[in-house]
C-alpha cells in the first residue's frame, strides 16, 4: 500500500520542474512570467538568470524525491501526515527558484529600460475569429455511456449519476469557462488569430477527451464487480492516458507559441506584467471576467481581483494547509464507532453516515464466519486498514454491503430472501457473537 500511495504522486515533482523549466524558453516574448523584449534573449544576464534557475529547479526535484524514500516505510496517522506535506512542498518548493529569478529579471527589465510605458492595443481583435465552438452533440455519448451501468448494478445509481453529470459539467467547461481572449502578442493580426484558434482548439479537445475519460471510469467500476483486478487496470490506463494526453497537449500548445512568436518583440508587443502576481497570480480590477486564459499554454486561471477570484484562491490555499493534517482525519475515520444491534424487529449496523436496517424476517441466512470471505473487493465506499465499508463484491456471494472492522474477527455474514447481503462486524469480538446470537434467536 505504500509503494502504491507514494508510486502515484512522485511523478509530479519531475513533472512540475519540467514544466518550470519549459518556461524558460521564450514565448509570446514572455519568459519565467516576464514580458521582454526581442533583444533581451541575447542578453547574457537573462540567460545566466535562466541557467541559474534551471540549476536550482532541478535540486528541488531531486530534494523532493530523495524525501520520499524514508517517507515509504512510515506507516498509519505518520505515513499520511508525511505524503500531506511532502504534496505541499512538491506544489510550493520548485516555485521559490522561480520567483527569485522572475524578481532579477524584473529588476534587469527596469535597469535595461525595457518596461513598456504605452499597453493599448492596436489590433481591433473583436474582428479577429478564432473559430466556431464544438457542438454539445460530442459530449452527449458519454453521458449515455455513465448511465449504462445502471442497467446491470442499481447499486451504483449515484455514482454512475455523478460521472454522468461530470460529463456535462466539462461541457460547461469547455463553452463557457473560456472567454474568446485573442491570444494578441503585437499588431500582427495573423499571428493573433492563429495564436487564439490553437488555444481554442487544444481547449476543446481537452474538456472533450475529458469527457469519454469519465465515460470509461463509469464502466470500469462495472467491470470491478465482475473481476477486481480488470477493472483497476482499466482505471490506471485512464488514468495514465489523461496525464499522457493532458502533458502533450500543453507542451504542444507552448511548443507552437514558442515557435509562431519567434520573431515577436522587435515593435510594439502586450506587455501585462502589472497585472501579474509573481508571474502566477492574475490581479486586474479592470477585467471583468473571473477565468482567464494563462499567458502560456491552453490552461486558465482566475482574476484575484474579484470576490469569485478571491474565493477561489483561500479555498485552495485552505485545501494545501489542510493536506497535512490527512493523517489525523483519516487516523479518526478508520477509528469511528461500529454499532450492531438487534432491536424492534429488525437487525440495525452503523458506522458514520452508513447505516444499514435489516427487518429479521427478511433474514435468510445468518452466518459467523471466522475471517473475511475471499476475493473481497470494494466497489464504492472506505477500505482502510482498520475500517472497511460500502458497497464491495466477493467471490462466491457477489455484491455485498459491509461495515466492519477487518483486523477483528469474527464477522457475521447475513443473506436475505430480496438476496442482498450484508458482512458486519464490530471492534469488540463478543459483540458480534452476542448480535449473530440475537439473529438466529429471532429468526
Amino acid at each position: 500500500m505504500n509503494w502504491v500511495l507514494w508510486g502515484s504522486v512522485f511523478w509530479i515533482a519531475p513533472l512540475i520542474c519540467a514544466m518550470l523549466a519549459n518556461e524558460t524558453k521564450f514565448k509570446k516574448n514572455i519568459v519565467l512570467g516576464v514580458t521582454l523584449p526581442y533583444s533581451a534573449r541575447d542578453d547574457e544576464d537573462v540567460a545566466a538568470v535562466l541557467r541559474e534557475f534551471r540549476r536550482r529547479i532541478w535540486i528541488a526535484c531531486g530534494v523532493l524525491l530523495v524525501l520520499v524514500v524514508p517517507c515509504v516505510f512510515l506507516k498509519d496517522t505518520a505515513l499520511w501526515t508525511a505524503w500531506g506535506v511532502w504534496i505541499d512542498l512538491c506544489i510550493v518548493l520548485p516555485y521559490v527558484p522561480y520567483v527569485i529569478a522572475r524578481r532579477r529579471l524584473m529588476e534587469l527589465k527596469a535597469e535595461n529600460g525595457w518596461v513598456r510605458e504605452s499597453r493599448t492595443a492596436v489590433v481591433d481583435t473583436s474582428a479577429v475569429s478564432i473559430g466556431r465552438w464544438l457542438s454539445p452533440w460530442l459530449f452527449l455519448p458519454p453521458v449515455l455511456l455513465c448511465l449504462v451501468p445502471i442497467l446491470f448494478d442499481r447499486a451504483m445509481l449515484a455514482a454512475d449519476l455523478m460521472f454522468a453529470f461530470l460529463c456535462l459539467l466539462f461541457w460547461f467547461g469547455y463553452r463557457y469557462l473560456y472567454r474568446n481572449k485573442a491570444e494578441m502578442v503585437d499588431e500582427n493580426a495573423e499571428l493573433t488569430q492563429a495564436l487564439s484558434r490553437l488555444r481554442k482548439y487544444n481547449w476543446g479537445k481537452t474538456w472533450l477527451v475529458l469527457s469519454y475519460a469519465m465515460a470509461l471510469y463509469c464502466l470500469s467500476m462495472l467491470l470491478m464487480s465482475v473481476n477486481a483486478w480488470l477493472g483497476l487496470a482499466v482505471i490506471a490506463v485512464v488514468t495514465v492516458g489523461i496525464c499522457v494526453f493532458a502533458l502533450r497537449i500543453e507542451m504542444r500548445t507552448r511548443r507552437m507559441q514558442e515557435k509562431l512568436t519567434r520573431a515577436t518583440g522587435t515593435g510594439w508587443y502586450v506587455d501585462e506584467d502589472e497585472h501579474w502576481i509573481g508571474g502566477i497570480f492574475y490581479h486586474n480590477p479592470d477585467d471583468a471576467r473571473t477565468v482567464v486564459n494563462s499567458r502560456i499554454g491552453v490552461n486558465s486561471t482566475v482574476n484575484i481581483a474579484h470576490v469569485p477570484g478571491k474565493i477561489f484562491l483561500v479555498f485552495l490555499v485552505l485545501l494545501l494547509l489542510a493536506l497535512p493534517f490527512m493523517g489525523m482525519i483519516l487516523g479518526a475515520l478508520g477509528s469511528q464507532e461500529i454499532a450492531l444491534s438487534v432491536s424492534d424487529g429488525a437487525f440495525t449496523a452503523s458506522a458514520g453516515a452508513t447505516h444499514y436496517t435489516v427487518p429479521l424476517e427478511e433474514i435468510e441466512e445468518a452466518e459467523l464466519l471466522p475471517q473475511l470471505p475471499s476475493g473481497l473487493r470494494r466497489i464504492s465506499g472506505t477500505g482502510m486498514n482498520t475500517l472497511i465499508k460500502g458497497h464491495f463484491s466477493a467471490d462466491g456471494m457477489g455484491s455485498v454491503e459491509v461495515i466492519a472492522d477487518p483486523t477483528v474477527p469474527p464477522f457475521l455474514l447475513i443473506r436475505t430472501d430480496s438476496g442482498r447481503n450484508y458482512l458486519l462486524g464490530a471492534r469488540d469480538p463478543a459483540v458480534t457473537r452476542q448480535v449473530f446470537e440475537e439473529v438466529s434467536v429471532s429468526r
